[in-house]
C-alpha cells in the first residue's frame, strides 16, 4: 500500500500549526475582578501564565487537531495498492564508459546501478545504448538471464545514441518508467538519468590521414594541464618514426610524418604511462596501389597521374575496354566495362568558355582543389546534365549555375567533367594533380570503421584493430573521437543527477502520445482520484474535522480549556 495525494498543494497548510500554537499563547485572557490586594492578585496570574505555557489545553489540542485533518483532507488523500513498476534500463556503452578510475571501469559502476534499479521491477527492459540501441535480454528474462546479459556487456561504441535507445525502451515498454546510466548528463526528455564515474585525465589520439607522402596525427587531452606525450607511427609492426607533441589542456595538438610507402597498414601509438581510457592510444590507416589506365593523348592528365605517388599508371587508347581499379577518359566516352571512372567530354570545335564560380568545397574528392575562377570551355550543342539526377551531386558550377563537375555517390566512383583537359586552365593549377591524388586515395584508402560500427561481411568491433574479412579484405577500426577521449562528463542538458540506487520507482516516464494513451486503463490497484473529487480517505478526514470542529466549540462555550 502507498499513499498519494490528488492535490498535494494544500499540505503546505499544515504550517499553520505553528500559528495555531503562537495564537493560542498570545490570546488575551482578561477577567475583571475586584480584589482586596493587587499582589496575592499578580503571584496568581504569574503561576497561571506558567501554566499555559507549560501545558497545553484541551482546546489547543483540538484546534491542532481540526487544521491538520482539514489540510489533509483538502490534499486528497488515497491509499494505492501498488504492484511492481515495469522498467527500462537505458546503459550508455559509449567508448568513455570503458574509462577506469582505480581498478573499476565506468560500466562496472552502471552495471552495478543497473542490478539495484531491477530489483523489484516488474517487467524489465534492458538496452545497451550504442551506435545503435540494442535490447540485451527478453523482456521475460529470468534473474540468471538478466546477470549473464549484464556481465557480458561491453563498452566501445565511438559513441551512443542515448536518445534512440530512450525510444527503443519507451517501444518495448510503453508507460514504463525509463532510467540512463551513463557517464555524462544529457536532455532525455522524461528519462531519469544517473550519472556515475568521475573526473579523470586522458590522451587518445583522435585524427589519423594518410595523405599523399605524408600522414597526419591529431592528440587531445582532458586534464586540466598541457600535456606532452610521444607518438610513435609503425608500419606493419616496425617502427617509422616518432615525434613528441604538446597538448594544451582540453586542447588539439598535432604532428605531421613523411611517408613514401603507402602500401599496407600504418598505426599511430601513444607511448606514454597507462591513462584511463586505452581504446583511444592507437589508430590505423592503410592504403594500397591503384592500377590507373587512360587514354589521355595531350599529357595533362598523365602528368597529374604520375604526381600521385599510389598510383600505377599505364596508357591504353581502348581505356574504355580494359580492367583496372580507375579509368581516366579524354574522348567523351563512359566506359563499358564496370567499375570506378573518371571522363571528360570531347574537345569542343568552338568552346564557349564559362569561369567556375561555386564548388563544393567540403566533398572529400576537391580536398585542397581550389577551382575558384577557373575557365572551362564548353561546347554549345552540349546538352547539361539534368538537374537532381539521382544518384548524382554536383561539385561545380559556372556562375550563370552551368553543372560542370558532378560525382556519382552511389555504386562505384564515377567522376564527370562537361570539358577537355585542353580546353581549360585547371590543368595548370595545383588543384589538379590534387584532385586526382584525392581520387586515387578514396579507391586505394583501406576501409575503415568507428568502433561499435560493422562493415559489409563482419563486425561490429569494440576494440581497435585491423580485422580480416571472409573474402579477404581488410577492416580497420580505430575510435578517432574527440568528445569520447575527452571523457564527457559536464552537464549538457537540464538531465537531473540521479536518485540513489535503492531510491523508490521514479515518476513514470516515456508515456505513449496520442489516442494510446486515451486507451490504455489505468495500472491494476491504482486509485488515484480524478479532477478534484474527493477520495473516500479525504472523505473521513473531513468528518473527523467537523467533528473536532464541534467539540472545540463545545468546550469553548463550556470553558473547559480554561486552565
Amino acid at each position: 500500500m502507498a499513499l498519494t495525494f490528488g492535490s498535494p498543494a494544500f499540505l503546505w497548510l499544515l504550517l499553520a500549526l505553528p500559528v495555531v500554537v503562537l495564537l493560542h499563547f498570545l490570546r488575551a485572557r482578561r477577567l475583571r475582578h475586584e480584589v482586596s490586594a493587587l499582589f496575592l492578585w499578580e503571584r496568581a496570574e504569574q503561576a497561571a501564565s506558567r501554566r499555559r505555557r507549560v501545558r497545553p489545553s484541551w482546546l489547543l489540542l483540538v484546534q491542532l487537531l481540526f487544521t491538520a485533518l482539514a489540510a489533509l483532507a483538502l490534499a486528497r488523500p488515497a491509499l494505492t495498492a501498488r504492484e511492481a513498476p515495469d522498467r527500462a534500463i537505458v546503459i550508455d556503452a559509449s567508448a568513455s564508459m570503458a574509462a577506469a578510475a582505480g581498478d573499476r571501469t565506468r560500466l562496472d559502476l552502471a552495471r552495478d546501478l543497473a542490478r539495484d534499479l531491477a530489483r523489484g521491477a516488474g517487467r524489465l527492459a534492458l538496452v545497451r545504448a550504442g551506435v545503435s540501441p540494442t535490447l540485451i535480454a527478453p523482456l521475460e528474462a529470468s534473474a540468471a538471464e538478466r546477470e549473464e546479459a549484464l556481465a557480458a556487456l561491453a563498452a566501445g561504441d565511438a559513441a551512443a545514441d542515448l536518445g534512440a535507445a530512450v525510444d527503443l525502451a519507451a517501444a518495448l515498454l510503453p508507460g514504463a518508467e525509463v532510467h540512463v546510466v551513463t557517464d555524462q548528463q544529457a536532455p532525455l526528455g522524461a528519462a531519469r538519468v544517473h550519472v556515475v564515474g568521475e573526473e579523470v585525465e586522458n590522451v587518445g589520439i583522435s585524427a589519423f590521414t594518410v595523405g599523399v607522402g605524408q600522414v597526419f596525427v591529431g592528440v587531445v587531452a582532458s586534464g586540466p594541464r598541457p600535456v606532452e606525450t610521444r607518438v610513435v607511427l609503425e608500419q606493419d609492426g616496425r617502427e617509422l618514426a616518432s615525434s613528441t607533441v604538446l597538448v594544451p589542456a582540453g586542447g588539439v595538438g598535432t604532428v605531421t610524418f613523411p611517408l613514401q610507402d603507402l602500401s599496407g597498414v600504418v598505426a599511430a601509438r601513444i607511448d606514454g604511462p597507462p591513462d584511463a581510457l586505452p581504446l583511444d592510444d592507437v589508430a590505423y590507416a592503410g592504403a594500397r596501389p591503384v592500377a590507373v589506365v587512360t587514354d589521355d593523348t595531350h599529357g595533362a592528365v598523365t602528368r597529374a597521374l604520375q604526381a600521385v605517388p599510389t598510383a600505377a599508371m599505364s596508357y591504353s587508347r581502348g581505356a574504355d575496354l580494359l580492367v583496372a581499379d580507375l579509368r581516366v577518359l579524354t574522348s567523351g566516352r563512359t566506359p563499358a566495362a564496370p567499375g570506378p571512372y573518371v571522363s571528360f567530354a570531347a574537345p569542343a570545335a568552338e568552346p564557349a568558355y564559362a569561369v567556375v564560380r561555386d564548388f563544393d568545397r567540403a566533398h572529400p574528392l576537391l580536398r585542397f582543389a581550389d577551382l575558384s575562377e577557373a575557365i572551362v570551355g564548353l561546347d554549345p550543342a552540349w546538352e547539361p546534365w539534368p538537374a537532381d539526377e539521382e544518384g548524382w551531386r554536383v561539385l561545380a558550377r559556372t556562375s550563370d549555375l552551368t553543372p560542370v563537375i558532378r560525382v556519382r555517390e552511389q555504386g562505384p566512383l564515377a567522376l564527370e567533367f562537361a570539358f577537355h583537359p585542353s580546353q581549360t586552365d585547371l590543368t595548370l593549377r595545383p588543384a589538379f594533380p590534387a584532385l586526382f591524388a584525392n581520387v586515387v586515395a578514396a579507391l586505394g584508402t583501406t576501409e575503415a570503421v568507428r568502433l561499435g560500427e560493422a562493415a559489409e561481411g563482419g563486425g561490429p568491433w569494440l576494440e581497435p584493430g585491423v580485422h580480416e574479412l571472409e573474402d579477404g579484405t581488410v577492416v580497420l577500426v580505430s575510435l578517432l573521437s574527440a568528445g569520447e577521449s575527452r571523457l564527457p562528463r559536464e552537464a549538457s542538458g537540464d538531465a537531473r543527477r540521479a536518485a540513489p540506487a535503492d531510491a523508490p520507482s521514479a515518476e513514470p516516464v516515456a508515456q505513449p502520445a496520442g489516442d494510446e494513451v486515451a486507451e490504455r486503463a489505468p495500472r491494476q490497484g491504482a486509485t488515484a482520484p480524478a479532477g478534484g473529487a474527493p477520495t473516500p480517505l479525504a472523505t473521513v478526514l473531513a468528518a473527523l474535522a467537523l467533528l473536532a470542529l464541534l467539540v472545540e466549540w463545545v468546550l469553548r462555550t463550556t470553558r473547559f480549556a480554561a486552565g
